[in-house]
């Protein structure tokens, strides 16, 4: 079978229904394809912008699901992409084929390019609020036509979110909170060269207030410096805000706005409007699915509902989705009346999980069973509005380094013997603020985490 060379610049690229893997690893990654832990076994990452599906997609979702992996469920990231696990070599051309027939798209969900562009899920839906969707797309088009886009020196990450801090905008490289200025003109607060990870850095503010038009060229800009000043040479070292640390802060704000000075008179830039909700949605209810786990069925259920007019679904960031409907009754009473998407209803202690050994051949620890005992055993002493985030190993997918309780797995030795343990940390405020988390307990065995956290939740400390 002779395989298709792979064309990154200004190209669209969507699936490889012609051969069977990508020819490199590089290549793959940029196709949102990740070798699992399991021996001949790979993930298939899908790029929702804004966290956004239509009915059409979340019915092809669930039918690849069942088609492709009868006995794995879809998950959800925690940046409002889905994952379709346990795929052979040869389901992948068929799978990204049946994702690109209904418009889903592969491109960018992994690689070193800018990543999903996530839009907090009240945008839109909430009275009052803006809708950052159409400036996100105008922003994706505009870099997919930017010169090495797909060749940066490692990921980069753009959010946007309608008002409040709900876009996590401290741990992006980009992170865009809308503002209101004075004579009601729409502008964003901009934060520049955040990231987590083995060692986690909250951003900087760029500008309190940045007027709406300059919103794309100044992350034109943003890109630019990156594919200049990333190291290429040592990907730990890679991102954003480790060439902001090299630099010093003024001096990386400063090359920032000379950046955007060159940028900004290269062009008529698109002037994106930003619609208002109107308030036609009165109610919403939030979905959380246990370590992200959507079912076929709660796929279909979903697309029902992104169906009906009188409703909207938004993916959030942390194994949720929100759906928005007319008045509380009706919502309350759809949910509870659709028994794959009751539970996910019902479910309230808030646990991100990243897969861990389940699927990652980085993890270090199994992190599932441990989510599933914290749903169980504190879901009565965990404080309203907390998410508990745990992570497989230090590379912190799961948000642990900003989260109100964070797990990192690691192995520590108990009589001799290698067991899995976490290293737990409390205090962050989820990239809502530039605040991470602080150490706790250290190389707590697995089968002790619960009790150390409950110890400290009654503690108040």
């Amino acid at each position: 079978m002779s395989q298709k060379p792979l064309q990154t610049e200004n190209t669209c690229l969507v699936c490889y229904p012609c051969v069977e893997l990508p020819p490199e690893p590089g290549d793959q990654k940029l196709l949102g394809l990740y070798r699992q832990a399991q021996e001949g076994l790979w993930l298939q990452r899908v790029k929702v912008p804004g966290g956004r599906l239509d009915g059409l997609q979340w019915r092809a979702l669930a039918s690849v699901a069942r088609r492709f992996t009868p006995n794995t469920p879809l998950h959800l990231t925690t940046r409002q992409d889905v994952e379709i696990h346990d795929l052979t070599p040869a389901d992948i051309p068929a799978v990204q084929a049946a994702l690109s027939a209904a418009g889903l798209t592969c491109l960018g969900a992994a690689g070193d390019t800018y990543r999903n562009i996530t839009v907090c899920p009240c945008g839109g839906a909430v009275a009052g609020r803006i809708d950052p969707m159409p400036l996100a797309r105008a922003i994706e088009r505009t870099l997919m036509a930017e010169a090495g886009i797909y060749s940066l020196p490692r990921k980069f990450k753009i959010a946007l979110a309608c008002g409040d801090d709900c876009g996590q905008a401290w741990i992006t490289d980009v992170g865009l909170t809308a503002r209101l200025g004075s004579g009601g003109k729409w502008g964003f607060r901009a934060i520049v060269a955040g990231s987590l990870g083995a060692r986690s850095h909250t951003g900087i503010e760029l500008a309190e207030w940045l007027p709406a038009e300059h919103v794309i060229p100044m992350i034109v800009a943003a890109v630019r410096l990156f594919a200049r000043e990333g190291d290429r040479e040592h990907r730990t070292r890679a991102r954003l805000r480790h060439a902001r640390e090299r630099m010093g802060d003024e001096a990386f704000l400063a090359a920032m706005w000379r950046q955007f000075g060159e940028v900004r008179p290269e062009r008529d830039w698109p002037d994106v409007e930003l619609p208002v909700a109107d308030g036609r949605f009165a109610a919403s209810a939030e979905l959380v699915f246990a370590n992200g786990d959507v079912t076929p069925a709660a796929a279909e259920a979903l697309s029902e509902l992104a169906d009906d007019e009188n409703y909207t679904v938004r993916i959030a960031n942390g194994h949720a989705a929100y759906v928005f409907g007319p008045n509380d009754r009706e919502l309350s009473a759809r949910l509870a009346d659709t028994d794959s998407l009751a539970g996910a209803a019902r479910l309230k202690a808030h646990v991100v999980a990243c897969p861990g050994r389940r699927w990652c051949s980085r993890g270090l620890v199994e992190t599932n069973p441990t989510a599933d005992r914290i749903r169980r055993e504190l879901a009565d002493v965990i404080p309203a509005g907390a998410t508990v985030c745990i992570s497989g190993c230090p590379n912190g997918c799961s948000h642990p380094a900003v989260a109100q309780i964070g797990l990192i797995g690691c192995v520590t030795t108990v009589d001799g013997q290698r067991r899995e343990a976490f290293n737990i940390f409390v205090g962050g405020e989820m990239g809502r603020a530039p605040r991470l988390s602080g150490l706790i307990a250290s190389k707590v065995p697995v089968e002790k985490v619960v009790g150390v956290i409950a110890g400290h939740l009654a503690a108040g400390t």
